[in-house]
C-alpha cells in the first residue's frame, strides 16, 4: 500500500514539474534550456520552478524573465555560475517575441514585489538584500 501511495505522489509532482515547465512561453523554456546546458558542464541537471520568474518587469504589459542560477542542479552539485553565497540571476526583457538579456548579478532569494513597475529583491554576500527595478532602459 505504502509503495503505491509513493508512486502516486511521485507521478503528482513530477505532473506538477512538466505543467510548470508547460506554462513558460516557448522563448522563456528555450532559455531555461541553455541555462541549465551552461551551469552543468557534465549535461544533465534540473531547475526548481522558483528560479523561473515570468513577469511584466517593466511595466509594458508582457511577461518578461528572470532566471535565478540558485534554482539550478546539476547532479550532485549546484550551478556553475554559483558562489558560496549567491549565484547568477539573468534578467530577460520581452522585445517582440524575443526575450533579451539585458541584466545579469549575483543574488539569491530572488523575489519580485507587486506594483506596474515592480521592485525585484535579491540577498547579498553576507546575508544583506537590496533590491532593483527598471527605470526604463535597465535594471539597477
Amino acid at each position: 500500500m505504502f509503495r503505491i501511495l509513493l508512486i502516486a505522489a511521485l507521478a503528482l509532482l513530477s505532473a506538477f514539474a512538466v505543467s510548470e515547465a508547460l506554462a513558460r512561453s516557448k522563448a522563456a523554456q528555450w532559455l531555461v534550456k541553455q541555462q541549465i546546458a551552461d551551469a552543468c558542464e557534465t549535461g544533465g541537471g534540473s531547475i526548481d520552478p522558483s528560479g523561473v520568474i515570468e513577469r511584466d518587469l517593466n511595466g509594458d504589459g508582457r511577461a518578461d524573465l528572470i532566471i535565478s542560477h540558485e534554482a539550478i542542479s546539476c547532479g550532485r552539485g549546484r550551478s556553475g555560475f554559483c558562489g558560496m553565497q549567491v549565484c547568477s540571476v539573468l534578467f530577460y526583457i520581452r522585445r517582440g517575441d524575443l526575450l533579451v538579456k539585458v541584466h545579469e548579478m549575483l543574488g539569491a532569494n530572488v523575489e519580485v514585489r507587486s506594483g506596474r513597475i515592480p521592485a525585484i529583491f535579491l540577498s547579498a554576500h553576507g546575508g544583506g538584500g537590496g533590491t532593483v527595478r527598471w527605470n526604463g532602459r535597465s535594471f539597477e
